[in-house]
């Protein structure tokens, strides 16, 4: 008789019999096995399906990344516009990259801007690469998070707004006029040769030095200035802690410059116990930084105070020296501006001797040189201090569709920004007229935004335009190279001189 496909089955099913005990431990291992298929399946559906909604761009090469390319490209203005603009070009204004293994996203403008400054301390919260981490410190302003970041700056907050920017006014204009009898004046040429950066650097740090420490220029201002360079030219380097490598001498440099301000902080704090602290020590911000308490009634820590010390040094002469210096420059490329700047500065001081006011600045003065901010604000534009910073999601977020998860990092690039011809007709025009109108909210972000928004901001804006004001009124000047390539290392500046004529009082 044949035998049917059911006898088969059967007798298969029959030589497979199995113990009960062995059909349990068989049926864990088959629905282990499903499960784990289940499991795999849909981690993978859902993993592509989160890709998907990843913003576009390439994570370049393992671990890595982009990341020596970003760090050489920020060496030159020119490097890094092209490699912005190529990301942009083919990914458009939002894209990814990595960077020190890092999954990054660079918000598009004005939206993503917008969308990250409003939610910073909330969904985002700042982030520094290593090598910038270590070399700022664990306590300053900069680098906390959460509500201590919020005390501490409502705390430093007293020192640098509006009404204690007005205070300083006086002593801000008359070190700018000491400034430039020493350093322009003191030539004995009517026609010389500087280089801008060199002495925006020294201007700008002996302002802050003289804010924060009482510290006057002399050859100890100089000694300090040199390390704080070194300490700056590390924060955008390989993070490489070997002999010759930037990263390795900005480290020493930190130790120095810690070491100085330990100095400085014992000594006034003699001084204070003592009741011997100088009129001007009384004012100065490391005095209030030892003797004022935050909200809550507690000074601060003498660990935070130096690195604070150092954040502030680096705040107020870093981004300010080359933000001044390419000021300077674009002037020098541009006779026009100039002649409009040498009449607006005419006119104030014009109006202050009618008054019978003193030929001193004032607030007042500040106020009325709006074509000045404009040319300001159109070199910052052009070349802003620093090329973006990073923030870090502290949850999932959901930004125009596509998911930043959390964890991933996100950067805001000035320069995605400022060169955005949608919002800057002929982007690499300098043209100062286009201040007349305010830009589009979100677009001009060279001071930062948000919570995080550069916290001497009031003091750079003082600072500059008692500058410009002092030097149009004394000096002529122009490049001697109009097609000289900005150099970023980070801060942008040119290292070709510029020709000075000295003007005559009549002028």
């Amino acid at each position: 008789m044949a035998t049917t496909g059911t006898d088969l089955l059967a007798s298969f099913w029959h030589r497979l019999s199995l113990k009960p005990l062995e059909v349990s431990y068989t049926f864990l291992i088959i629905a282990a096995t499903i499960l784990l298929l289940l499991w795999t399946s849909a981690s993978s559906y859902f993993r592509t399906r989160g890709r998907d909604r990843f913003p576009p761009g390439s994570f370049g090469f393992p671990i890595i990344g982009d990341t020596v390319q970003f760090i050489l490209a920020n060496k030159s203005d020119v490097a890094y516009r092209i490699w912005i603009q190529k990301k942009i070009a083919k990914y458009g204004p939002l894209f990814k990259w990595r960077f020190q293994g890092m999954p990054v996203v660079v918000m598009d403008p004005p939206g993503g801007n917008k969308f990250l400054f409003q939610n910073d301390g909330t969904s985002f919260e700042i982030y520094w690469p290593v090598q910038m981490a270590t070399l700022l410190g664990s306590e300053p302003i900069s680098v906390l998070r959460g509500e201590r970041h919020k005390l501490l700056r409502r705390h430093l907050n007293r020192f640098f707004n509006h009404a204690a920017v007005s205070r300083y006014m006086e002593e801000v204009d008359r070190k700018t006029v000491q400034h430039l009898a020493r350093h322009w004046a003191g030539k004995e040429e009517p026609e010389f040769e500087l280089v801008p950066f060199d002495v925006a650097t020294l201007y700008t740090f002996s302002e802050i030095c003289n804010l924060l420490l009482s510290l006057d220029e002399g050859p100890e201002l100089e000694s300090f200035l040199k390390d704080f360079m070194k300490w700056q030219n590390g924060l955008l380097s390989l993070p490489i802690n070997l002999p010759g490598f930037s990263y390795y001498k900005a480290l020493k440099a930190r130790k120095r410059i810690l070491q100085i301000l330990e100095e400085y902080v014992k000594q006034r704090k003699r001084e204070l116990a003592e009741g011997r602290a100088s009129e001007r020590a009384k004012v100065d911000i490391l005095t209030n930084l030892l003797t004022v308490p935050d909200e809550n009634g507690n000074l601060l820590s003498d660990s935070s105070v130096y690195d604070n010390l150092l954040v502030l040094l680096f705040a107020g002469f870093g981004t300010s020296s080359g933000a001044l210096a390419m000021t300077i420059h674009f002037i020098g490329k541009n006779p026009d501006v100039y002649a409009q700047l040498v009449q607006e500065h005419k006119s104030i001081v014009d109006k202050r001797r009618e008054e019978g006011r003193e030929d001193v600045l004032t607030m007042e003065d500040l106020s009325a040189m709006k074509y000045t901010w404009r040319v300001i604000q159109e070199s910052l534009r052009l070349q802003p201090p620093v090329g973006g910073f990073f923030r870090e999601a502290i949850e999932d977020c959901e930004y125009n569709g596509y998911v930043v998860p959390k964890g991933w990092k996100v950067m805001y690039s000035t320069i995605s920004s400022h060169y955005d011809p949608r919002f800057f007709k002929d982007p690499m025009t300098f043209d100062p007229s286009r201040w007349e109108q305010p830009p589009v909210p979100f677009t001009f972000i060279s001071f930062g935004g948000g919570p995080r928004q550069c916290i001497g901001y009031e003091f750079a804006k003082m600072q500059m335009l008692a500058f410009i004001h002092h030097l149009v009124r004394r000096y002529r000047w122009s490049v001697t190279d109009p097609n000289e390539i900005v150099i970023r290392d980070p801060i942008p500046r040119t290292a070709k001189t510029i020709k000075v004529i000295k003007l005559t009082p009549s002028s």
